[in-house]
């Protein structure tokens, strides 16, 4: 008769026990950086997102929030493991090059520990950011910019970068404002790019639409090809090769640079008015 209260008082224990340990730990940290001259910033976290904004030319402003994941692989210590981390943030400084998110020699510290970051960063800064899983996001950066996430969205709205970089194996990816060269790649997600092509251009996604705004007066050299879709391209084109909607080859306004596009699964789309002109007419 006993058994039945006990049994059900240890599953109250072990109930509460598992929730409240199911609950997050998290910590904030804000640091700032003074810094003289143009930075070269790199900003890398295995799980958490990454938002980057413009600022002031003289420092980088980082805001880390800090959690632990939930579940039993967390480990018993992962409240002080947080506090810990948000007390002494992983940010080095050398000079004008800052490095966020290296996790140094010490593995079990970062083990099962998320990390987004919020950066504001000068205009005219070299990125680099990477996260393993969730999404990048960055705004206003002039220098040349690279991102890469194991599986989230990119979304880059640049200030005339001259070089961007974009990589994630399963999302999509944005991107405005770019006025010269493009890497651009996902295993499955939508791409658009809105920007002037002054050097290359490789594009491509294993599934997904691919949408290319260029400019009426944009000079370059297309190769388009879709295994399962259709190639449409707005401005006059000299074409290439045999008439095939699924791959299209020639040039555009004399020919350029050129612009790569593929997709596995999906129309690709190139028109010559950008869309910030198309919203203002």
């Amino acid at each position: 008769m006993t058994r039945t209260p006990l049994f059900a008082a240890a599953l109250i224990l072990a109930t509460s026990a598992s929730a409240a340990f199911a609950a997050d730990s998290e910590a904030t940290f804000d640091r700032t950086l003074s810094i003289s001259g143009a930075p070269t910033v790199t900003v890398s976290t295995g799980s958490g997102y990454i938002h980057i904004t413009p600022g002031t030319d003289n420092r980088v402003h980082i805001v880390g929030h800090v959690h632990a994941n939930s579940g039993w692989l967390s480990g018993d210590d992962a409240e002080s493991r947080v506090k810990q981390i948000a007390a002494n943030p992983p940010i080095a400084q050398s000079g004008s090059t800052i490095t966020i998110g290296a996790q140094h020699n010490d593995s079990n510290l970062f083990q099962n520990i998320s990390i987004d970051y919020e950066v504001t960063t000068p205009r005219s800064t070299t990125l680099t950011a990477h996260t393993g899983s969730g999404s990048v996001q960055i705004a206003g950066i002039q220098g040349t910019v690279s991102a890469a996430s194991g599986s989230g969205s990119l979304q880059l709205s640049l200030a005339g970068s001259n070089e961007a970089t974009a990589r994630t194996g399963s999302g999509s990816i944005h991107i405005e404002g770019l006025a010269g060269g493009l890497n651009a790649s996902t295993g499955s997600g939508s791409i658009d790019i809105d920007g002037n092509p002054t050097t290359d251009w490789r594009v491509s996604t294993g599934s997904g639409r691919i949408h290319l705004n260029v400019g009426n007066n944009a000079r370059f050299t297309l190769n388009a090809s879709t295994g399962s879709g259709t190639v449409h391209v707005d401005q006059p084109i000299t074409m290439q090769g045999s008439l095939n909607r699924h791959h299209v080859s020639g040039t555009v306004n004399g020919g350029g640079p050129e612009i790569h596009a593929s997709t596995g699964s999906g129309d690709i789309v190139i028109n010559g008015t950008s869309t910030s002109a198309q919203l203002r007419q």
